[in-house]
């Protein structure tokens, strides 16, 4: 149940998984410094928050391109 070499190389889910990790990233940097942390808090906690985003969704779209890479692959 593994990706085909056609759906490992689509670029959109990738560019999505980072787009949405650095718009959490952002945000997340603007919670802290509006709630007055210092720059190396502030630092740390908007770099694990991308890393979490990124990981989860990164998870989430592995998943979703599997089942409909099995997908494709069954109906052929």
């Amino acid at each position: 149940m593994s990706l085909c070499g056609k759906c490992r190389k689509k670029p959109w889910p990738y560019a999505m998984v980072l787009f949405i990790s650095s718009f959490v990233g952002f945000v997340t940097w603007l919670t802290v410094s509006a709630a007055g942390f210092t720059p190396d808090v502030r630092v740390w906690l908007t770099v694990a928050a991308f890393l979490v985003a990124a990981v989860v969704l990164f998870g989430y779209m592995v998943s979703c391109l599997r089942r409909h890479c099995s997908d494709d692959q069954h109906v052929a």
